[in-house]
């Protein structure tokens, strides 16, 4: 090698555990290395070399076992950090079956592969296997996909050609040498293989020494007559075992053999593969009969040894040197980051905080010992598991047991994700008393999390958003979330995504629409199976027409073994004794109802006579109004108890049923234990969870992981929800008289936290009662109004509650100041409460320290009267405050100066839209971007925030009251600051960016330019920012292309949109960052293919897009060369398969080439730090594939004969100089096959 490679060069591990298979294993290297140092924690002996251009790391055992392999292993990963993947070769035991390729016999090659559920390699406990059975203890990761792909590529190869390549591997080994004759072929007469069930005669000789029968043999053998030479090299692919003893028995080779499709046993992989991807490499030694000897150990070996060096050939170099970057010094950085585990954590939370494990957990805990079992194994689970792209909806009666089902369904999934990184799996628990942390970003993001907190280190893709929202305190778009989401499926060859209870998900802004929408997307391109459960509702169930389906009933197995359980864990030796009488009375009355197997047993098992249960027995409530009875008669029961234990109860149900969102166990305590008029919390009246729980009789649940107190199901809710007034009446104005002691207590009279960690120590409940207790006191409406005013007059308790109530991340300090109990009284909508302050002579224009006024605040939460009272009382309707509330401190800014029109209209709260327009509201108003400064350039409208956030009834009342449909933002502030990105963008461009088809229609009817032009412009002090270049002449068409919308794209085609507008971008002055690329010119037919949007690029063609416009300059102001792409490079960049196959179709130039190369995603430095722009020019998309290792397009442009192979960029660089450069052997020798010319 041209210089002496480092620790990090090494990429593939190569393990063998005994001497026979090291010596062949070196005498396949094309190069032998120079050891390099070890830690002096690591005991291994190296042996270092190269095959095929990559690097080898081979180890051997100190002795064989699985053991000993996972200490080589773990101790070999430490010293070579880059090794991207392991080969574990020598001999193994055959188990002598037929396969494709004939009988397995000795001197044979197999090599793991995953087969049906099997990983390829499967773990045992021998030591049972001796006794006459097979425990599997663990199915074993499968081969990394780059070496399944390889074997598959080696098979095929080998398959069409003349000559076999492991057989010149073979000849490596000069068997002339005296220590290298024990790797000759011994020749087919010592092929022997006996009987099952017939035992060698004496152990330590040869069959023909002790006289074994030749007649027990199972086929006759003929001497090849040519003992030295060896006959072709047969391979058999498929699983095989692990365990820690030699088996040497061949009827139980057999019996383990046949139960699994076992075709070789070994004893090192269960140890390798526990923490490192490998293929298992094993030549045939022997049967695992009694008949064992040594004497084909050395040719098995070299067999072995010969495929896996040809499996060299056959492996992508880019795949093993992906982690060794020429930038090491920054992905060095970036490794030790990802260590960091708090800092991935930190990531991930940031993503969501959601997380749906504990609830998994708790549902598992719930579940009866086996039940679901019928699931699982039903042909039609089966066959959702077995094939890509299939969709399994479950629905079910309320109360049918749906999801603990699809708790057993993700736990039955997760086991088979364990066993293959490969395969992915997210699941969501959809529930009603959640929706507000459910919204389709929520769930959007949680499916991210899920997928990306498994692997071993986070996507850069996460991390950079993270790191681009994080520093602006800004949450990721919609679009935003799911383009990452689409990579992070990429990361998996399957996935699976579950979705519990769809009946459950939130519907008031279209998230259950929009999350079916994106996961049959997903389901579409990239073949994701979907288990989805819910109530039998048509409107959701048709969504699923063709789908397998399996109807969701509690099954009497099931039923049986819960019931048994509950007696079993019983004292009560009445139930004991009636037990018989119970499981088919309870059996017989649920009707496919599990959850009323549950609150039927609850009902009786506080019976003391056996008289008394056979009554309940004989009058549990059935059929369709068996909840309600049910319910009822179990309330009933609670309100017979003593005093005290109803009073507890009902403020339990009432909280429960009324709170905002779920509470912890702790949070609901301190609400019990809060006493009017006490200005401190006893913590002796705080009561214990088990007396919680037992007074509510069975309604009352708490989950232990989340620590969530609940309603034991959806239907109790759903009862609560039509008779809580029968049972609790004053609910709410109780609940609200405690949020407000709570808020008045004396801890919190200190006024605001100075830090993060006394914020959090006061905020056990007061968290949810200082961002809630003004939504109870909007429903409780009258009773507690001296309380509240008294509440808000005092500065302090007001100013913690805000603080607590906006505190979202960083610190509390940056949490707005000086709002006042008049602004709380508007947030939350007391008018009430307003006019005793207004009556007292405040300002309805009081500011806070973002300008934002009352008013301010009550139209953006939507409050319709207290808006019209402040407005009756002179408030100003044109007042303009900062931010839209939500956050502080400085980054109030980026959203300055925004009227109450505005703030109304992105929420969407129409009626309050119309009210303020009637009031004299300014329409057309803008934000303007800077406080202070007398140069500004206008932001945006109310029309376009509404546009923005795809709120249709606001727009329609804005046009209607003359909004101008053609006006464009703004960003400049004179002061070389900018707050948007983008200057002179419509509304209609916002529109067709989000994929608001309804609004886009309602605009142009409106009278939307539909060619208007984007204008961008410099940060106003002559330079470019590095974080926002500038983009001119981009269209409403461009950005809908650019994400993917057909509809909206259809409508402004028909409407006239030019199909051939091209942009004019100026790149980025700080030159030598790849952050942002430089897009000159891009046409929409560009956009589209680029982001592989193959019906859009349809679309496009079929309204004459040019197929072979190039991306060119409009001559901004700057000029610089242009690149002059056109959109088959662009495709060919991405790897869109069917994109370029369409251009192509259309009359694409395969030959076309750029005219420069700028900053795409590439250094543009070479090797010694010098530019390479001069020379970056001339490429085609056939060169592009190629850089970007897309092999299936190159075979496409190679196979349609349209693709110039020896084209030359203008350094005169060939298609095969770049595979050559890149590394990649697959493309050379792919453009080698095809005519390409080596230079």
């Amino acid at each position: 090698m041209s210089k002496k490679p480092t620790h990090g060069d090494y990429t593939v591990g190569w393990i063998c555990p005994l001497e026979v298979e090291q010596i062949a294993a070196l005498e396949m290297l094309d190069e032998e290395h120079e050891r390099l140092p070890q830690p002096s924690t690591d005991h291994n002996v190296y042996n270092l070399g190269s095959i095929a251009g990559h690097n080898v790391v081979i180890a051997g055992l100190y002795q064989p076992g699985n053991s000993p392999a996972a200490t080589v292993v773990t101790q070999m990963r430490t010293t070579f950090l880059n090794l991207r993947f392991g080969m574990l070769v020598g001999i193994g035991g055959g188990v002598p079956v037929k396969t494709d390729h004939g009988s397995i016999r000795l001197g044979d090659v197999v090599v793991s592969k995953p087969v049906g559920s099997n990983s390829g390699t499967l773990q045992y406990d021998h030591g049972k296997a001796k006794a006459g059975l097979f425990e599997r203890t663990g199915a074993l990761a499968p081969p990394p996909a780059v070496l399944l792909n390889a074997a598959q590529d080696l098979q095929a190869k080998r398959a069409r050609s003349r000559h076999d390549p492991l057989e010149k591997n073979l000849k490596r080994i000069d068997t002339s040498v005296p220590g290298l004759q024990r790797y000759k072929h011994p020749g087919a007469a010592h092929d022997c293989l006996y009987a099952s069930d017939y035992i060698h005669k004496k152990p330590g000789e040869s069959c023909a020494d002790c006289g074994c029968d030749p007649s027990r043999r199972i086929q006759e053998t003929v001497d090849d007559g040519d003992d030295g030479d060896a006959p072709f090299i047969v391979v058999h692919r498929g699983t095989i075992a692990s365990g820690e003893l030699v088996i040497k028995d061949a009827m139980l080779r057999d019996t383990l053999a046949n139960e699994h499709g076992v075709l070789c046993f070994e004893t090192e992989a269960a140890g390798s593969l526990a923490d490192f991807p490998c293929i298992v490499i094993r030549g045939i030694s022997d049967y695992c009969d009694s008949h064992k000897n040594d004497l084909w150990h050395g040719y098995a070996a070299v067999a072995a040894a010969a495929y896996a060096r040809q499996l060299f050939f056959h492996i992508p170099i880019k795949e093993t040197k992906r982690y060794i970057s020429e930038t090491a010094e920054t992905d060095i950085r970036y490794l030790k980051k990802q260590q960091d585990t708090k800092a991935r954590q930190r990531i991930l939370d940031w993503l969501t905080p959601v997380d749906y494990g504990a609830q998994q957990s708790d549902y598992m805990r719930m579940r009866a010992p086996a039940s679901g079992k019928w699931l699982l194994e039903s042909a039609e689970y089966q066959a959702w598991l077995k094939a890509d792209k299939q969709t399994l909806i479950c629905p079910g009666i309320p109360g049918a047991g749906k999801t603990i089902l699809t708790a057993v369904v993700v736990d039955d999934l997760t086991e088979r994700v364990n066993s293959d990184p490969a395969i992915g799996m997210a699941y969501i628990y959809c529930n009603f008393r959640q929706q507000a942390m459910q919204s389709i970003d929520d769930l959007m993001t949680s499916l991210v999390k899920q997928l990306t907190q498994c692997q071993a280190l986070l996507p850069k893709s996460v991390e950079y958003l993270y790191e681009k929202h994080q520093k602006k305190r800004t949450r990721p778009s919609l679009d935003e979330i799911l383009d990452l989401l689409q990579n992070v499926v990429k990361m998996y060859t399957r996935l699976f995504i579950v979705v519990d209870a769809l009946d459950e998900c939130r519907v008031s802004d279209d998230t259950r629409a929009r999350l079916l929408s994106e996961l049959f997307s997903l389901q579409t391109l990239h073949g994701v199976n979907i288990f989805a459960t819910s109530r039998n509702i048509p409107q959701i169930i048709d969504q699923f027409y063709g789908s397998i389906s399996v109807e969701i009933r509690a099954h009497d197995e099931d039923v049986l073994q819960y019931l048994n359980g509950r007696i079993a864990q019983s004292e009560s030796k009445v139930l004991r004794t009636c037990s018989e009488e119970i499981k088919s009375g309870i059996t017989n009355v649920i009707d496919g109802m599990f959850l009323l197997a549950q609150l039927h047993f609850d009902s009786i098992k506080t019976k003391v006579t056996a008289k008394k249960v056979k009554e309940a027995l004989r009058n549990l409530p059935r059929g369709s109004h068996a909840y309600s009875d049910v319910y009822k008669n179990a309330m009933e029961r609670i309100k017979t108890q003593d005093t005290d234990s109803w009073e507890l109860a009902k403020n339990i149900l009432s909280w429960i049923i009324h709170a905002k969102r779920p509470l912890k166990i702790g949070e609901l305590q301190h609400a019990l234990a809060v006493e009017d008029g006490e200005p401190e919390l006893d913590a002796e009246n705080i009561p214990h969870v088990e007396d919680m729980i037992s007074v509510c009789a069975g309604l009352v649940i708490v989950d232990e992981e989340s620590e969530i107190v609940r309603l034991v199901h959806y239907t109790t809710q759903e009862y609560f929800e039509r008779a809580w007034t029968l049972w609790f009446p004053s609910a709410q104005i109780d609940i609200t008289r405690t949020c407000i002691t709570y808020l008045s207590l004396k801890t919190f009279e200190a006024g605001l936290c100075s830090s993060t960690e006394d914020f959090q120590l006061s905020n056990i409940f007061y968290d949810y009662v200082a961002r809630h207790w003004g939504h109870h006191a909007y429903v409780a409406s009258i009773g507690v109004e001296d309380m509240i005013f008294k509440f808000l007059q005092n500065d302090a308790q007001v100013s913690s509650a805000v603080q607590a109530m906006l505190f979202n991340e960083g610190s509390p300090k940056n949490v707005p100041k000086g709002i006042s109990g008049l602004h709380l009284a508007a947030w939350f909508g007391l008018t009430r409460i307003l006019s005793g302050f207004l009556r007292n002579g405040y300002d309805p224009d009081i500011k806070d320290s973002g300008k934002r006024t009352p008013l301010s605040y009550a139209a953006r939460n939507g409050h319709e009267k207290a808006v019209q009272l402040l407005l009756n009382r002179g408030a100003d309707i044109h007042a303009k405050g900062n931010g839209p509330g939500g956050g502080g401190g400085d980054h109030y800014w980026s959203y300055s100066d925004q009227t109450p029109l505005m703030y109304a209209a992105r929420n969407g709260e129409v009626a309050v839209v119309r009210l303020l327009l009637f009031s004299g509201a300014d329409v057309s108003a803008k934000g303007f971007s800077d406080r202070d400064s007398d140069d500004h350039t206008y932001g945006q409208t109310a029309l376009m925030y509404a546009v923005r956030n795809g709120h249709e009834a606001v727009v329609r009342v804005l046009l209607s009251s003359g909004a101008d449909v053609n006006a464009g933002e703004g960003c400049h502030n004179g002061d070389g600051i900018w707050f948007y990105e983008y200057k002179e963008r419509t509304a209609l461009m916002h529109a067709a960016m989000k994929g608001h088809e309804t609004i886009v229609q309602l605009l142009i009817i409106g009278g939307a330019d539909v060619n208007a032009e984007e204008a961008g412009g410099s940060n106003g002090s002559g330079c470019y920012d590095d974080e926002y270049p500038r983009y001119y002449h981009r269209t409403a068409l461009m950005y809908a292309a650019r994400n993917g919308h057909e509809k909206v794209a259809q409508l402004l085609l028909c409407n006239g949109a030019d199909v051939n507008a091209a942009e004019c971008g100026s790149r980025n002055v700080h030159r030598n960052t790849n952050r942002f690329p430089f897009y000159d010119g891009l046409t929409a037919l560009m956009y589209a293919a680029k982001n592989g949007h193959e019906m859009m690029v349809r679309l496009l063609l079929s309204h004459g897009a040019e197929v072979n416009e190039r991306e060119t300059g409009h001559k901004c102001h700057d000029s610089y060369d242009f690149d002059g792409r056109t959109a088959l490079m662009y495709a060919a960049i991405g790897g869109h398969e069917n994109v370029v196959q369409l251009l192509l179709d259309g009359g694409a130039d395969a030959n076309a080439k750029e005219k420069g190369y700028y900053d795409y995603g590439f250094n543009d430095k070479d090797e010694d730090g010098d530019d390479n722009d001069n020379d970056d020019c001339g490429r085609t998309a056939l060169t592009y594939a190629i850089m970007n290792g897309q092999e299936a397009v190159v075979r496409l442009l190679l196979t349609a004969n349209k693709a110039d192979i020896n084209t030359k960029d203008c350094a005169g660089r060939t298609p095969l100089w770049y595979a050559t450069d890149k590394g990649q052997e697959t493309m050379m020798r792919l453009l080698l096959e095809n005519g390409a010319i080596r230079t």
